[in-house]
């Protein structure tokens, strides 16, 4: 059976890697103006592409969460971890 576990744990790495892009991006030129947008034009990589990696990670991960458990799952408690 595929583990569904250990993909979940690799999207919740390539989320938070996601979010250290954005970091680097702030870090690295992108200014945020009056009305919160981005302007990047001094930045090697443009926020829209690390906003939709976001969200489509996000959404693979719940469609994973939703597949294995069902729509219930989602606010279930989890089982221990069995060793």
């Amino acid at each position: 059976m595929f583990n569904t576990n250990t993909l979940h744990n690799v999207l919740n790495v390539l989320i938070t890697l996601s979010a250290l892009v954005v970091a680097i991006l702030l870090a690295t030129g992108c200014t945020q103006s009056v009305n919160g947008a981005l302007e990047c034009s001094q930045s090697f990589v443009a926020p829209s592409y690390t906003a939709a990696a976001v969200a489509v990670l996000s959404a693979v991960k719940i469609a994973v969460n939703i597949m294995r458990d069902g729509v219930s799952g989602l606010i279930k408690p989890q089982p221990p971890v069995g060793n």
